[in-house]
């Protein structure tokens, strides 16, 4: 794996951890909107349910990335591609919130604005 292809992958996978990092700062703020009383127990609930469901989600993208070796020959660009076409398509096979979808999004207009 060529020089570039492994720094966008060890990027993207920085990235993943910064969105685990987002969640997290999201479950403790939604953690203190409950505990002044501004939303319900009910709500609280849902939306800790959820974003441990979308944590429990990037992290496991993460381990499969790592895991992830780009066909050779191919441009950072070409690479970058694929590696999001194959998070992406892990996301929908397992079934994962449509927000996984979005976090690969933005990660990928990241390093596309990067390699440009």
């Amino acid at each position: 794996m060529g020089d570039r292809v492994s720094f966008l992958k060890k990027v993207f996978q920085i990235e993943l951890e910064e969105a685990e990092d987002d969640v997290l700062g999201l479950i403790d703020y939604y953690s203190h909107r409950f505990d002044s009383h501004e939303i319900t127990h009910y709500v609280w609930l849902e939306n800790q349910a959820l974003l441990r469901k979308e944590l429990s989600c990037v992290k496991e993208l993460e381990k499969d990335l790592r895991l992830w070796t780009p066909p050779d020959g191919l441009t950072a660009e070409k690479v970058l591609d694929e590696m999001t076409s194959y998070l992406k398509r892990l996301v929908k096979k397992r079934g994962y919130p449509e927000l996984v979808i979005l976090v690969i999004d933005r990660i990928s207009g990241k390093l596309i604005r990067y390699l440009e």
